[in-house]
């Protein structure tokens, strides 16, 4: 998913394993990263202008989020 399409709240956020295996998660203001794994790294993410969120569970649980 692109991060264009994210909601206003939501963002992108990725240690560098996590944008070196394409699997950056979905950030929602207020709660955290969406599939519960703790963002206590610089989100490189947004350091290096990822585009593209690649999380399995986070995308689920975004969908389920928007219904």
């Amino acid at each position: 998913m692109n991060i264009k399409e994210l909601k206003p709240q939501y963002s992108i956020f990725g240690n560098k394993g996590a944008v070196w295996g394409n699997k950056c998660h979905i950030y929602k203001n207020g709660k955290g990263i969406l599939c519960g794994i703790p963002g206590l790294s610089s989100n490189w993410a947004r350091i290096e202008e990822v585009q593209e969120i690649g999380c399995p569970d986070c995308l689920e649980i975004y969908s389920k989020e928007l219904v």
